[in-house]
């Protein structure tokens, strides 16, 4: 059972805009660079004001909420031995005491006004290491599991950066986000929970297409 005291550390949002990255100064247009702010209203598309450039592999309603746990910014602040800024990977929720082997996939979570259910976990990309300035970071992310996870929006609501959050529906029966992470990036093989991950309404539609052909064998 869940016995953490679950806060929310920071709420961030951001549209995209260039982000300029490496020594060569190249430049980028993400919507990683996200703003602490005091207040956002959770829609069932993600925050007004937040938003993302590559709509092909990022965004969608099953991932309307970016989730971070706060605990594993001082893992990488130790392994590159480097301070992070806030909201360094992009998330709209840096969330301490519910990391990816506490919350399950299906978890339902009330933030402030509104309800989100969690979705899948997060794929890392190589504008992670662009934004931290960590090389082969997102490939160290996969390895430990350190992903982050997403969310889709039940109920739409104004969400504040001092509000509190609480799991209001879990089935512990259920895979963590860690083990679908396993699963996902072939690094066990468990058909009992990857059948249970199929089956499962809540898991978002572009990890379900994915872990049926992981069931057929295909790449």
């Amino acid at each position: 059972m869940q016995t953490q005291t679950i806060q929310l550390i920071n709420l961030a949002i951001g549209k995209p805009k260039e982000m300029r990255y490496g020594s060569e100064e190249k430049v980028l247009n993400t919507a990683i660079q996200k703003e602490m702010v005091k207040e956002a209203y959770l829609m069932k598309e993600g925050f007004i004001g937040d938003g993302v450039a590559d709509l092909v592999n990022h965004g969608g309603l099953d991932r309307a909420v970016c989730f971070y746990p706060a605990e594993h910014y001082s893992f990488w602040e130790a392994d590159y031995g480097k301070t992070l800024d806030s909201a360094a990977f992009g998330e709209n929720i840096t969330i301490s005491g519910l990391d990816e082997r506490t919350i399950c996939i299906g978890d339902i979570l009330q933030i402030g006004e509104a309800t989100v259910q969690i979705t899948e976990g997060r794929v890392p990309c190589k504008t992670i290491d662009r934004r931290t300035g960590m090389e082969k970071q997102f490939k160290k992310m996969i390895e430990t599991g350190y992903t982050g996870y997403f969310g889709k929006v039940l109920k739409e609501g104004k969400v504040r950066s001092d509000d509190s959050i609480s799991i209001i529906s879990r089935n512990e029966d259920e895979v963590t986000v860690y083990k679908a992470h396993q699963i996902y990036f072939r690094q066990i093989v468990d058909e009992e929970a990857l059948q249970q991950l199929i089956t499962n309404p809540s898991l978002s539609d572009n990890w379900l297409q994915h872990l049926k052909r992981l069931l057929k064998g295909e790449s």
